[in-house]
């Protein structure tokens, strides 16, 4: 088994050619097929199957591809770590919980895009349970994601910050005008909010359960602009984390009703699988993120 060969072998999964991928690395066809025969004599395996003019990867290729895909990546890091002996390059991928970890992230992709230019970053949107999956799988480096503390016996978790919760309203609202509302004022109201698999909704859920408080509607989407956007049409009312309608709330196009009781905030919060190697390349991107939000200690 050769770097070379698992690159073959991973490039013609990801363009499903071989004629494309002999031109994509510059070998002659009879080169690329060799390549592939090897690998398939060494394992004793069919690694691909053609249906019709397709191919496409068999169940024993899928789990080579898994491995041949992180040795390809620690290959590449190694080689321009030791090259450069101080470049920090390779590739990270970050899954990202869909709802609101994006608030956060861009500020630190921007620190860290800056002193690590060379890096490639692949970005993975998803509920908090499937990025979970994904870092037990070892397809995701490292996960962000915004909402109450979180404890996993497989991942450290690293709370960055507090998020501020708050309720918003189009100033043309009845509730823009009242000093103070509570979660029982929600009865009745419409609530836009995010989907039932954000972890977020979870915690919202619940705190309607506790108080017995029913909506009149409850209206889904998982993209923040629009959940904004719906609420300043004077369509419902919703309670974000403050940071993700700061600069609606500045600028008068939303208003924030105080809460007459306090509510837990959530949180931004970094984790990993508490087994992965941490590359020289994930480190750097921790220590960006405790840097662009330095560890928030806090105490229930």
């Amino acid at each position: 088994m050769e770097i070379k060969q698992l690159k073959t072998f991973s490039t013609i999964a990801q363009t499903g050619s071989f004629i494309q991928t002999a031109k994509m690395l510059g070998y002659a066809q009879p080169t690329i097929t060799m390549h592939i025969q090897s690998l398939e004599n060494e394992f004793n395996v069919r690694l691909f199957e053609r249906l019709g003019h397709k191919i496409k990867l068999t169940q024993e290729g899928e789990r080579l591809l898994y491995y041949a895909e992180n040795i390809l990546k620690f290959s590449t890091e190694a080689t321009s770590l030791l090259v450069s002996n101080k470049t920090v390059a390779g590739k990270i991928v970050i899954g990202v919980n869909e709802c609101f970890s994006v608030v956060r992230l861009p500020e630190v992709l921007n620190h860290f895009r800056r002193d690590c230019p060379e890096v490639d970053i692949n970005l993975r949107f998803g509920p908090t349970k499937i990025i979970h999956e994904q870092l037990r799988n070892n397809t995701v480096d490292v996960t962000f994601f915004l909402t109450r503390q979180m404890s996993f016996t497989d991942l450290k978790v690293e709370t960055l910050m507090p998020e501020p919760v708050a309720v918003v309203a189009s100033p043309n609202h009845p509730f823009a005008s009242r000093a103070s509302v509570n979660i029982e004022d929600f009865e009745d109201q419409d609530l836009i909010t995010t989907p039932s698999s954000c972890t977020y909704r979870e915690m919202l859920d619940e705190f309607l359960r506790e108080t017995h408080t029913n909506p009149r509607s409850i209206l889904e989407t998982n993209n923040i602009q629009a959940i904004i956007q719906i609420v300043m049409n004077g369509l419902g009312i919703s309670i974000l984390p403050r940071v993700s309608a700061e600069n609606e709330i500045a600028q008068g196009l939303l208003a924030e009703i105080p809460w007459k009781d306090s509510i837990p905030p959530v949180f931004t919060q970094i984790a990993y699988h508490k087994d992965k190697w941490l590359s020289p390349t994930i480190l750097a991107f921790l220590e960006q993120a405790k840097n662009t939000y330095p560890p928030f200690k806090y105490q229930n």
